[in-house]
């Protein structure tokens, strides 16, 4: 998560600092400018990292679900299967 707000905080001030220079900004505007892109990309990169890691701990908790479910089958099928063949007659 630290990483996430790091990485948005050094893209928003990046960003917003060379647009605003190239905008014709004075120095010291972009600089307060890229300072407050700098939070905003933060706090922004900060909520979709938090959206990504509860879906992928929902897929994995799915596909665990899935698969404990298919080996339940699989052993009451061999139960069913022994069943079947101690009842019938030789």
């Amino acid at each position: 998560m630290k990483f996430a707000i790091a990485l948005g905080g050094l893209i928003g001030f990046a960003v917003v600092f060379v647009v605003a220079l190239m905008a014709g900004k004075s120095p010291t505007e972009c600089l307060v400018q890229a300072s407050i892109g700098s939070v905003l990309l933060g706090i922004l990169f900060r909520w979709i990292a938090h959206i990504w890691i509860r879906n992928v701990k929902e897929m994995l908790m799915e596909k665990h679900q899935t698969a404990v479910a298919a080996m339940v089958e699989a052993e009451e099928r061999t139960r069913q299967e022994a069943k079947e063949q101690t009842a019938k007659p030789v």
